[in-house]
C-alpha cells in the first residue's frame, strides 16, 4: 500500500516535472516572440526621425509633439524588448541546467547582456536631439546636434552591438544544434548569420530588423518543435 502511494507519488512529481519544463520552454518562446516584436516597433519609430532613416535632417521635425511621442514611445518599446530578451536568455539558461557548457554559455550570455546595453545606448543617443527639444528646454536644434546623435546611433549599433548580436546569433545557434533544440537548418543558417555580422557588422537598412527577424524564428520554432514532441509522446 505504502509503496503504491509512493510510485503514485514519484510519478505525479514526474508530470509536475515536465509541466514545469513545457512550460519553461513555451515561456522562452514567447518572451522571445515578444522581445523581436518590440524591438522592431522600436526600430521603425526611432529611425522615422529625419537623419535616421531618411536622407537628411529636418530641424522642424522635432518641434511636432505628435513625433516626440512616437520617437518617446519607441525608447519605451525598445527597453521593455530588452528586458524580453533577457528574459529569454534566462529561460533558455534554466532548461540547459548542468547539461550547459561553461566556454559557450559564457559567450552566450556575455554576447547578450552586450549587445542590450548597446543597443538600448544606441536608442537613446539616435532619439537625443527629440530629447533635447522635449526635456532639455530647447526650441531649435542644429545640424551638428543632429549630426552627432545619428552618428553615435550608427557607431553603437552599426558598429558595435551589430557585432555582438551576431555572436550571440552563433552562440545560440551552437546551442541549439548541440543539444537538439533547433533543427540542423535554421542552427546552420544562424551561424552563418551571425558570422557574417561578426565579419561586417551590417546592421544598415533592411538589415536593421535581422537580428529580431531571427530570434522570432527561433522562438517560433522552439514553440511548435515542443508542440510536436507534446503531440507524439501523447500519440
Amino acid at each position: 500500500m505504502a509503496e503504491g502511494r509512493g510510485l503514485a507519488g514519484s510519478g505525479l512529481f514526474r508530470a509536475l516535472g515536465r509541466a514545469r519544463q513545457s512550460l519553461s520552454h513555451v515561456g522562452a518562446a514567447l518572451e522571445g516572440l515578444a522581445a523581436a516584436a518590440l524591438m522592431t516597433a522600436s526600430m521603425y519609430l526611432i529611425e522615422r526621425q529625419p537623419g535616421v532613416g531618411t536622407a537628411g535632417p529636418d530641424l522642424s521635425w522635432h518641434g511636432d509633439a505628435r513625433n516626440r511621442s512616437l520617437v518617446e514611445f519607441g525608447l519605451d518599446l525598445g527597453v521593455v524588448g530588452m528586458v524580453g530578451f533577457l528574459w529569454f536568455m534566462a529561460v533558455i539558461r534554466r532548461r540547459l541546467a548542468e547539461r550547459e557548457d561553461q566556454f559557450y554559455a559564457t559567450v552566450f550570455l556575455g554576447s547578450g547582456l552586450v549587445f542590450a546595453i548597446l543597443a538600448t545606448t544606441a536608442a537613446v543617443c539616435a532619439a537625443a536631439p527629440t530629447l533635447v527639444v522635449q526635456f532639455g528646454g530647447e526650441e531649435s536644434l542644429s545640424d551638428s546636434t543632429v549630426a552627432l546623435a545619428h552618428g553615435l546611433w550608427h557607431g553603437l549599433r552599426g558598429i558595435g552591438a551589430s557585432r555582438f548580436a551576431g555572436v550571440f546569433m552563433a552562440a545560440t545557434s551552437n546551442l541549439g544544434l548541440r543539444f537538439g533544440a533547433l533543427p540542423r537548418w535554421l542552427a546552420l543558417v544562424g551561424f552563418v548569420l551571425g558570422v557574417l555580422l561578426v565579419i561586417t557588422g551590417a546592421f544598415a537598412g533592411p538589415l536593421d530588423f535581422l537580428f529580431p527577424a531571427w530570434l522570432a524564428l527561433v522562438s517560433i520554432t522552439l514553440l511548435f518543435s515542443r508542440r510536436d514532441r507534446s503531440a507524439r509522446a501523447e500519440g
